[in-house]
């Protein structure tokens, strides 16, 4: 197996569990019972005291007791770029489009980076257009 397509794949497999991943840490927001690093992810505040402040007192086995709502409206970019599905979806998209096109695994690699780079670029443009809100929580 040649270097670029040992890459493709790995890149493949870490895509598909960043998919399971944010899969599982959305689930634990709709049953409205979440440990502090799914919270972290979905909302992209990482800082324990913020988290409190926002969402209340953990239980007594570290969880969080949210509602939906109240997590979407406390999302910051960093939350979206993190833990959005479609996101996700369209890197394991770019790469598997590429590579199952006939194209070489260095395309398919370069696929998934123009992905990056596009969605990269669109939240610095949101953040450089006056939101208040930080990259990273």
């Amino acid at each position: 197996m040649a270097v670029p397509t040992s890459v493709l794949v790995l890149l493949i497999v870490f895509y598909s569990g960043a998919i399971f991943a944010t899969a599982r840490s959305w689930l634990g927001v709709y049953r409205g019972n979440v440990g502090f690093s799914a919270l972290r992810d979905v909302t992209g505040i990482g800082d324990r005291a913020a988290l409190r402040r926002l969402f209340g007192l953990t239980s007594p086995d570290g969880t969080y007791r949210v509602k939906f709502a109240h997590v979407l409206r406390h999302r910051r970019r960093a939350g979206m770029l993190l833990t959005d599905l479609p996101v996700h979806v369209l890197f394991l998209a770019a790469l598997t489009w590429a590579a199952s096109a006939g194209g070489s695994a260095a395309a398919a690699i370069a696929c998934a980076a123009m992905a990056h780079g596009i969605v990269l670029a669109g939240a610095a443009i949101a953040v450089l257009a006056g939101s208040r809100q930080p990259l990273a929580g």
